[in-house]
């Protein structure tokens, strides 16, 4: 994983001019300092100019995935944009609840995950994957064509079953509540981790550690439509959220949401930012959502915290 730094200033001007109209005033109040106080906010870094932007590990390249969104977010607001390390997704939660991140591209049960570790976040939009669709994508329970004998969930009782991670929202959580829902207890013994769900469709692919399994639907659909697994069946998934910190400058906060929220592929480009191939294949933009929109995770590890020790932390 490598790190990069990026700069824009589309914004910069805007931001000057905000600032300029805020020195017009003349605070001469405590109620004024409490109030600039306010305006500073908090940077993870330390720095007014630097943001920090983190992106979960959940595949191969995840950071250079991610590249034209720094640029872009770069771009918004006039700051350089620096990646935060993260090695797996704990990483992501605790910088999170640390405030060593400022804005993050996360998974639905991350982001419930980081509120429990004490993050004060809020979510700026949550992804779509295609133009026309809401915010949403879909968990596949898979199965290997030589797995002749599974036709439901039911089937994959009493063998090994492939999930992605411990805190995968479409690879964990979610598949261990449509299993329970089917009567399905999937012992510690089959319980088989791909650990990202490129990894995990390949594993199912294979057909050695595990003939059934769960993985994203951008990576399954591939391997569906050559043959390589077969799906038995779908389950719509909160969208991804990119969130950002409550403690960050209030101004920053409703730049982001205006230039984020309800954006499509073209608010890249008509900022200068060329999309790779990945977010032109996987992503189309971001919706406007709200905390709301993720109670469904909430409820979910009420029911499978049991099962999913992540949902109990």
């Amino acid at each position: 994983m490598h790190s990069s730094i990026v700069r824009g200033a589309a914004a910069l001007a805007g931001l000057t001019l905000a600032f300029g109209l805020a020195a017009c005033s003349t605070p001469s109040s405590a109620e004024d300092t409490a109030s600039d106080d306010t305006a500073a906010g908090t940077f993870a870094s330390g720095d007014e100019n630097t943001l920090v932007f983190a992106t979960l590990p959940d595949h191969e390249g995840a950071d250079q995935d991610a590249q034209p969104i720094a640029d872009w977010i770069a771009a918004i607001t006039g700051k350089d944009v620096e990646f935060f390390e993260a090695t797996d997704y704990t990483a992501v939660v605790q910088g999170l609840a640390a405030g060593q991140i400022d804005i993050a591209q996360i998974s639905a049960f991350t982001y419930y995950q980081a509120q429990n570790a004490g993050a004060d976040i809020v979510p700026i939009g949550a992804q779509i994957t295609s133009e026309g669709a809401e915010p949403g994508y879909y968990s596949v329970a898979l199965k290997n064509p030589a797995a002749t004998d599974v036709t439901s969930l039911a089937d994959f009782a009493d063998r090994p079953v492939c999930f992605v991670n411990p805190t995968s929202t479409s690879g964990r959580a979610i598949p261990a509540g449509q299993l329970k829902s089917a009567g399905v207890t999937v012992s510690e013994e089959n319980t088989v981790f791909g650990e990202e769900h490129d990894l995990t469709a390949a594993k199912i692919a294979e057909g050695v550690d595990c003939q059934v399994g769960f993985a994203q639907d951008v990576d399954a659909d591939p391997l569906i439509e050559s043959g390589a697994l077969e799906e038995i069946d779908r389950y719509l998934v909160p969208a991804a959220p990119i969130v950002m910190q409550a403690g960050l400058p209030q101004a920053l906060q409703d730049q982001l949401i205006e230039a984020i929220a309800d954006s499509t592929q073209s608010s890249l480009t008509d900022a200068g930012v060329e999309l790779n191939e990945f977010l032109t294949e996987n992503w189309f933009g971001f919706g406007k959502v709200d905390d709301s929109y993720y109670d469904n995770i909430r409820t979910v590890c009420d029911e499978v915290a049991d099962i999913v020790e992540a949902c109990a932390a």
